[in-house]
């Protein structure tokens, strides 16, 4: 029993003797001086956008699941009764509401087209 106790210690010393890492070595790095076409060069900058009918359904499906929300709370506020039409009407509230919404949206967005030059994309100015 006290063997089998000491054999896993013993071990355990002989694998962190195996373990010895090497020289410790560093790395020094040079910076250059970049001039303003080189950094352009290097800067890429990726944008993605959804498409103006996947913000609408997405938004106005959010609106609606809230409305479904708002409307089972209406429904439990007034007791129970008539709780279908509650629903109904909370869920086509906040359809018509994400609708609209997310129609909004789409168009405050829809400005914002990437400017492409020979099919890459170039910085319009230097100034940032």
């Amino acid at each position: 029993m006290l063997k089998r106790l000491l054999i896993a210690p013993f071990a355990a010393l002989l694998v962190a003797g195996a373990a010895n890492a090497d020289t410790l070595q560093t790395l020094t790095l040079r910076e250059r001086a970049q001039s303003k076409d080189q950094l352009a060069a290097e800067v890429v900058e990726v944008q993605t956008h959804r498409s103006a009918m996947s913000v609408i359904a997405q938004d106005a499906l959010y609106g609606g699941i809230a409305g479904l929300a708002v409307g089972g709370a209406v429904a439990l506020l007034n007791g129970g009764d008539n709780w279908g039409r509650d629903l109904a009407i909370g869920a086509g509230a906040g359809l018509l509401i994400g609708g609209i919404f997310g129609a909004v949206d789409a168009a405050a967005n829809a400005d914002r087209a990437p400017v492409r030059l020979n099919n890459a994309y170039q910085v319009m100015s230097g100034s940032f």
